[in-house]
């Protein structure tokens, strides 16, 4: 009797040992499957500017809202691991016409002429802008508050653009434009000392340059119906070839996750100072 149980004991000890490496061997492979999907590259490529969307910090790497979003994102996205490159602005658009990059980012509004050559994504930003005066001065909070009034701009900057249209369209109540093609702070210091009486900044860019300058100057919010006639469509958008749909279907629905569970809301407060979350009605359909 005890050789027969003993017998029996073994058997079932082999059994057990078979299943055991049966299982041990699925499990493997199940983890060597996954690594797989993981080891699936996409590279974004980006300018690294504007401040703060995008840029590089003084441990030269790469972060802003525009690159936190995109890496909150991947989180997400299961079989896939995100690799972000520096290069200049057009070898962005060079590298996706290539296939050297995958995604581009860069706080990138539509455009209908690159909308023809490129997919948007779901839009993850929506973008505000202000009147900036000094501090102790008369806040301007429209076009028609500002005429008559003192500013400069760029040549061909949607900003200037716009103000070139108010003028063309209301004659009697110009603003005084005066073109420049220095930088944004340059500006902003013209209008705490005086020489300028106001300039107009979107929100994001106002807030980051107040954090490092801390200005003697005042923001007004521009109301979105006039905020339009600097930009038709107010809102960034992450850009990939034309042959990446199921990328973009995979980064639209991490995006539409990212709005619902409040993290655009949490980043945009963190690098803005507000909420710049898009309506939850964007991500329902993308624009192209």
């Amino acid at each position: 009797m005890k050789r027969w149980n003993g017998i029996i004991a073994i058997a079932l000890a082999a059994v057990i040992g078979v299943s055991a490496t049966g299982c041990g061997k699925k499990v493997s492979a199940e983890k060597a499957d996954n690594k797989s999907k993981k080891e699936v590259t996409i590279t974004a490529a980006t300018g690294g500017d504007p401040k703060p969307y995008v840029f590089v910090d003084d441990n030269n790497d790469i972060t802003g809202y525009d690159i936190e979003v995109l890496k909150a994102a991947f989180d997400k996205i299961d079989g896939y691991k995100l690799k972000i490159e520096t290069t200049d602005f057009g070898s962005v658009f060079t590298g996706l016409n290539s296939g050297k990059y995958q995604i581009g980012v860069n706080n990138f509004s539509y455009n209908e002429e690159r909308g023809k050559s490129y997919l948007y994504s779901y839009p993850y930003d929506k973008i505000g802008y202000v009147f900036v005066t000094k501090k102790g001065t008369t806040p301007i909070t429209s076009f028609e508050e500002a005429a008559g009034k003192k500013t400069q701009g760029g040549a061909g900057v949607s900003i200037t653009t716009a103000i070139e249209a108010w003028n063309e369209k209301n004659p009697d109540q110009a603003i005084d434009l005066n073109y420049t093609d220095s930088d944004t702070i340059i500006g902003l210091k013209k209008v705490e000392s005086g020489e300028l009486d106001f300039s107009i900044i979107d929100v994001a860019m106002y807030k980051a340059y107040q954090d490092e300058y801390n200005l003697d100057i005042q923001a007004n919010e521009i109301p979105e119906d006039e905020a339009k006639l600097i930009a038709d469509n107010l809102y960034a958008y992450y850009v990939l070839p034309k042959d990446q749909e199921e990328l973009r279907e995979k980064v639209d629905d991490a995006l539409k996750e990212l709005k619902a569970d409040g993290t655009l809301t949490k980043l945009s407060k963190k690098w803005f100072g507000q909420d710049t979350a898009p309506e939850d009605d964007k991500f329902e359909k993308t624009i192209n």
